[in-house]
């Protein structure tokens, strides 16, 4: 039970940190396609659809992005409004935002700290620039059409979408001026080469960057946290091996009589370590079966009670899950493994300098 407990904590603490990097991952394509790229010079046109002949692109998008504040109840919240073309949107990234008309789209953390639902209305507060204004804000209510979830907190709390051209009409604007761009490339497992090249070929005109960018530096401490966290459980491991090895001690010791009358019967030493070795693998193999078990449990229950979920404004995601593939299995059980023979190789070995007349003489004393 202790080294199934132990190797169950390993691969629980290791298929989190996966889990969360997956599933940030997974949050942050939905919504940004596989790479994002931004003019030099703030805004583009994008009648100029400069990737509808390069091999490397399969869709792209243009999106006309501004800060507003919404205005719910007499309270605002700051947000980020995208004016999108609902078509080729849905097809870069996996966000199935319908034609919005003359409505918005937000996200599902702001619907339900507002209690809002399809059908409700909201004001969109945005700074005026131009002259007749004054520098006051512009007010334009929004009937909400759809509520979005990204699986990223912040983005479902501060993300709205409406069609491009209704904020061209409040801004002012020329109807093909867009100031962020989403592509869809052939290749996802090559994304970075492709990045690479794009970048070479439109040095001059545009910065691009990868779908998961604005969280680079989480993903890579979570790795390196992985990677830590594992080498300091093998403790863990280490003191569970030893409880194993103390109570087969502990049976020997009690048995010993058993087994030094057999050695004299002519039971020989390797055959002994040989009934010791598969000892081994059959408490081995026991504890990762149950540990197994445990986890199914952790992830099932444990995660499902309402007073541990992480707060998605701290932990980025609302939710976390446990991912482990092939190689966190091999690589906990193979530790673990290694561990438990080379603990009972010593113990064996001690128990090889015994000499059965020594051995008998204590048990008949």
């Amino acid at each position: 039970l202790s080294f199934a407990f132990s190797i169950a904590v390993i691969l629980s603490t290791i298929g989190l940190m996966d889990g969360f990097d997956k599933s940030l991952k997974n949050a942050l394509g939905n919504s940004n396609g596989h790479l994002s790229f931004t003019s030099k010079n703030g805004f583009y046109s994008s009648s100029l659809d400069i990737f509808k002949d390069n091999p490397l692109v399969v869709e792209s998008t243009n999106i006309l992005q501004v800060e507003s504040f919404a205005i719910v109840d007499e309270h605002s919240t700051g947000v980020l409004l995208k004016g999108i073309e609902a078509n080729s949107f849905g097809k870069v990234t996996n966000l199935n935002i319908k034609n919005l008309g003359d409505g918005v789209a937000i996200g599902s953390e702001f619907s339900k700290k507002h209690n809002l639902k399809i059908g409700d209305q909201l004001v969109m507060a945005f700074a005026s620039k131009r002259a007749k204004d004054q520098g006051s804000a512009i007010l334009k209510a929004f009937t909400v059409k759809q509520i979005i979830t990204h699986g990223i907190y912040e983005k479902d709390l501060r993300y709205f979408y409406v069609d491009k051209s209704i904020i061209s009409s409040i801004l002012g604007y020329e109807t093909d001026l867009v100031n962020l761009g989403l592509l869809l490339v052939n290749n996802p497992d090559d994304i970075e080469k492709i990045r690479k090249k794009l970048q070479m070929e439109f040095f001059d005109d545009f910065r691009f960057e990868t779908y998961w960018s604005e969280f680079e530096v989480l993903i890579e401490a979570v790795e390196l946290e992985k990677l830590s966290i594992s080498m300091i459980l093998q403790l863990i491991v280490i003191v569970a091996i030893l409880n194993v090895v103390a109570f087969v001690i502990f049976i020997f010791e009690v048995k010993s009589q058993d087994i030094f009358m057999l050695r004299a019967l002519g039971l020989s030493f390797k055959a002994f370590r040989k009934f010791w070795v598969y000892q081994l693998f059959f408490i081995w193999s026991s504890s990762c079966i149950l540990s197994l078990i445990l986890i199914k449990l952790f992830e099932d229950v444990i995660l499902k009670i309402p007073a541990l979920q992480v707060p998605g404004d701290i932990y980025v995601l609302s939710k976390l899950e446990i991912v482990l593939d092939g190689l966190d299995y091999f690589y906990v059980f193979g530790v673990s493994l290694l561990w438990i023979l080379l603990i009972g190789f010593v113990t064996i070995q001690k128990l090889k300098k015994k000499s059965i007349v020594s051995g008998l003489r204590q048990e008949f004393s």
